[in-house]
């Protein structure tokens, strides 16, 4: 007997470091995962650096028409209370009206980003401002967004997505519940449960994850339809023609459509001599047809797919091609857990392979291909008339939030989109998905507004030349934006861990 409380106890003895030990990882881990959000970075006083007038008239602009092809010449823009109330040639001047001389500008409504990561990283919100984006859509929400989208702060419009949902069991389930912060369920049971909570909870739409098969995603399509949600997100684990009959409305990256594409590749049974780029070449404008055919919106995030090789092969020269100043430095830096930063050891997308010449250039290949197959689906959706919203990916390494809407405009641009039709994907197309009076200048509309120094339609990088920015009862100028740019940096640099000097201008 005491033979066998000898070895209890050094079980005991060997057992209960190993149990502080794993407790121990688990919270500095868990700390970890969530100082990567961004949350320690102090916010800025938005307040002082902005205006509110609740009658404003611009005077004598051009105005973008509602489908974005042209500007209406000399009109005055009437704005009360946070809504367009007129717009008409010489309108009689209001004494209390503040008036902005709107000749030779361009005014076109708020921009809209329709795929973006706020975490919790508010000073994310006023970079969307200045660069005059007036509505987001995040995509992987969390309490704290949807107390911002429900307070009545000077920041862009928030449209919420739920967290991820996927149909992952047992341990992996629970790993990705705790990493990802995934909801998972595998019945028809738990979903109609988890999807009431979140409608309650104020989220605007489903965000459907990769890893959910297809009978809970059939599930949860016909679970939001009963509460009222919308459905956004990945394509579920399945091939293209099973996603065409979930009846799921909006895919959230073009990039997407490039990975079921392989994937049906390979899986094909026939004509086996043939290569994927022979193959996606015929097929693309198949698939742009059925999208269109059943009504499927695509965010584009196509920037992001652009920086792959960049980032893989190039770090520090892509880099150095972005705002990092402004970049949450949280966010930025990382943790040791798993490569969730944006600079070299901590990106996700830097090369982590054989150092081999050989390897290197196979892997520089392969990613070379990957980018220009979804060009070749992107210009197959510009050609077909697919609805196509414009979106970032912002921060996810590296879209800078608000900046990095810009870089997409001119992405679009590249690919074969119009001017017009660049700009009817942030704002026209979007607002008509989330049901939204905003998007377009009209009367009654919101008031959310920019004012460009330059004409888009002649270059679309002049949505850069911002001189103001409306929205609600608020209204910021150039200069203001400056000030704000500056405040965040210096914010940033306040709470910053590492050197960045030798990525800025």
């Amino acid at each position: 007997m005491n033979k066998m409380n000898n070895k209890f106890r050094i079980s005991l003895y060997f057992l209960v470091p190993l149990i502080v030990l794993a407790v121990s990882i688990f919270i500095w881990a868990d700390m970890e995962l969530k100082s990567v959000l961004g949350s320690s970075t102090k916010e800025i006083q938005i307040n002082d650096l902005v205006k509110e007038h609740q009658g404003i008239i611009i005077q004598n602009t051009n105005v973008l028409s509602e489908d974005c092809s042209y500007f209406k010449e000399n009109l005055d823009v009437v704005i009360q209370n946070g809504l367009i109330e007129k717009i008409e040639l010489d309108t009689k001047l209001e004494s209390n009206y503040l008036k902005i001389d709107g000749s030779d500008k361009y005014l076109i409504p708020g921009l809209i980003d329709s795929h973006v990561h706020l975490k919790e990283s508010k000073n994310d919100l006023y970079l969307y401002l200045v660069n005059g984006i007036t509505y987001v859509r995040e995509m992987s929400g969390r309490p704290i967004v949807i107390d911002w989208k429900n307070t009545k702060a000077v920041t862009p419009k928030i449209f919420v997505a739920s967290p991820l949902i996927s149909s992952e069991k047992g341990i992996k389930g629970l790993f990705f519940s705790w990493s990802r912060k995934t909801i998972n369920y595998t019945t028809e049971e738990e979903a109609e449960e988890k999807i009431q909570e979140l409608s309650q909870q104020g989220y605007d739409a489903l965000k459907i994850y990769s890893f959910t098969n297809s009978e809970m995603a059939k599930a949860s399509m016909n679970m939001a339809k009963k509460f009222n949600l919308k459905v956004v997100g990945h394509i579920p684990n399945e091939n293209l023609g099973h996603f065409f009959e979930t009846n799921q409305k909006e895919v959230a990256h073009i990039e997407e459509l490039v990975k079921k594409s392989i994937h049906d590749f390979d899986n094909r049974t026939s004509d086996l001599s043939q290569n994927y780029y022979e193959y996606l070449e015929a097929y693309s404008d198949s698939i742009a047809k059925l999208l269109k055919e059943k009504d499927i919106f695509i965010t584009s995030t196509q920037a992001l797919t652009e920086s792959f090789v960049s980032q893989r092969f190039a770090l520090d020269s892509a880099l150095k091609n972005v705002k990092l100043e402004y970049v949450n430095p949280k966010i930025l830096e990382g943790t040791p857990l798993h490569r969730l930063g944006w600079l070299p050891d901590e990106n996700i997308y830097e090369y982590q392979g054989s150092k081999s010449t050989e390897d290197i250039e196979s892997s520089r290949k392969t990613w070379t291909e990957y980018v220009q197959a979804s060009r070749t689906i992107t210009k197959a959706l510009i050609r077909n008339n697919v609805d196509i919203m414009a979106g970032t990916d912002a921060n996810t390494p590296i879209m800078v939030p608000g900046f990095s809407l810009h870089d997409e405009l001119k992405c679009l641009n590249q690919m074969g989109m119009k001017n017009s039709e660049v700009l009817y994907s942030a704002t026209v197309q979007p607002s008509e998905w989330m049901g939204s009076k905003t998007g377009i200048i009209k009367e009654g509309y919101q008031a959310d507004l920019v004012l460009l120094s330059s004409n888009p339609l002649k270059d679309i990088t002049n949505t850069k030349k911002i001189e103001y920015v409306f929205l609600k009862d608020y209204f910021i100028d150039n200069n203001q934006i400056k000030r704000i740019l500056a405040e965040i940096k210096q914010m940033n640099d306040k709470h910053r861990s590492s050197n960045i000097e030798t990525y800025l201008d």
